[in-house]
């Protein structure tokens, strides 16, 4: 039998798949989504939803009061595209060149305005507030704390926070979850390694960066593979290396840059000076120099047992038996985790988008496409949690 709220949603399913394909043409980059802004602002305002000013340029958060007394959940979606051009060849495919909606968060748009509209037609069947927050800039730009700064999870005060993520590698309707650490920290280093330029027929008059920089390359891996309980996840990639402007010149410098990833903040507090101290004695070795720039960026995802436990008892009833699997922790990184942070208690989960008998498509693809039969899925299982959350809805 067919569960109240996805059919409910199911009914929705055409007006969600609109809203979002309207977004997927429009995509726009972190810091700058002014009309997906004003777009889901309006869809807000259709859907009776009152629109709080929170003095932003971009970002949007709509406040719904239930009937009576009882929590105030914060449900959150992203809204930013990615700096990529996109070759699905789609009818609604970007026609901003250059950027495009290639991590779903058009999708997770249209799914929050659809549990919001849903939400909004059934306020007696719940107590309490729920805050709709629509994030900007959730690629690496800070967006989720330029939200907390702007106050969306105060007056009133947000106890819990919950947002959804689609994940081609589960089929549509189910979800994943997972438990305590979820998703790692992400921080940023770059290194400059300075030598003396020379003729690359003479290397022996030169200070040569480029041998320095290869060692180094190889040497980082030291850190997770032997300086580092085998137990405690962690990754150091070097992702970009510059260096040199022609076949016969040894220059006098050379740039790397890369990515820290981890789960436990104890380790991750170590990697900066692990870093320094490897980078300084292989340039040393070589009789080169080195500069090294570390940035902490965004923190790791910590899922409340007890929301994800909500979050799996909403999904089982809405979905049915078996439709919520068991992840393991990821290395990539989710600025939920300052919404998180700031409440004290939240949950992250995966979405299905995949289609059975078909190859997933990965996120950040230029092949791309959220699948629109997911949104009702989303909608549905966000609605759940309110309902089971604040009151009124273990029977529905």
């Amino acid at each position: 039998m067919t569960h109240e709220l996805f059919a409910r949603a199911k009914q929705l399913e055409t007006w969600m798949t609109g809203l979002r394909r309207t977004i997927h043409r429009n995509p726009e980059l972190g810091m700058q989504e002014h009309q997906t802004t004003k777009f889901v602002k309006a869809e807000l305002e259709k859907i009776g939803v009152p629109v709080k000013n929170i003095g932003l340029e971009t970002g949007v958060l709509g406040v719904l009061e239930g009937t009576g007394q009882g929590p105030v959940t914060g449900l959150r979606a992203d809204m930013d595209a990615l700096p990529l051009t996109e070759r699905t060849g789609l009818d609604y495919a970007s026609q901003n060149e250059g950027v495009m909606h290639a991590c779903g968060h058009d999708g997770h748009t249209a799914i929050l305005l659809g549990a919001a509209k849903m939400l909004s037609e059934m306020k007696e069947r719940f107590g309490g507030v729920v805050k709709f927050i629509f994030q900007p800039a959730e690629e690496g730009l800070g967006g989720a704390a330029k939200m907390v700064e702007a106050g969306v999870l105060e007056n009133p005060d947000v106890t819990t926070v919950i947002a959804l993520h689609g994940w081609p590698f589960l089929e549509v309707g189910k979800i994943g979850a997972c438990n305590g650490p979820f998703t790692a920290s992400a921080d940023k280093f770059s290194i400059t390694v300075n030598g003396r330029g020379g003729h690359g027929a003479y290397p022996h008059k030169a200070v040569d960066p480029v041998l320095a920089a290869c060692h180094l390359v190889a040497a980082l891996q030291q850190v997770a593979s032997r300086q580092i309980d085998p137990v405690d996840n962690i990754v150091v990639s070097v992702c970009k290396i510059n260096g040199g402007t022609t076949n016969n010149v040894i220059p006098e410098t050379v740039s790397l840059a890369g990515t820290v990833r981890c789960h436990e903040d104890s380790v991750r507090s170590t990697i900066e000076e692990r870093i320094q101290k490897i980078a300084d004695g292989v340039c040393s070795g070589f009789g080169c120099t080195c500069k090294i720039e570390y940035g902490y960026g965004t923190p790791r995802v910590v899922n409340d047992a007890g929301v994800m436990d909500l979050v799996a008892r909403a999904a089982g009833d809405v979905l049915g038996e078996g439709a919520v699997e068991e992840l393991r922790p990821a290395m990539g990184a989710e600025d939920f985790s300052r919404l998180i942070n700031e409440t004290g208690k939240g949950g992250f989960f995966r979405l299905g988008i995949g289609v059975p008998g078909r190859e997933p498509v990965s996120l950040h693809n230029d092949h791309f496409d959220f699948n629109d039969a997911a949104l009702p899925v989303g909608a549905a299982v966000f609605a759940h949690i309110i309902l089971s959350h604040h009151g009124n809805g273990e029977n529905h």
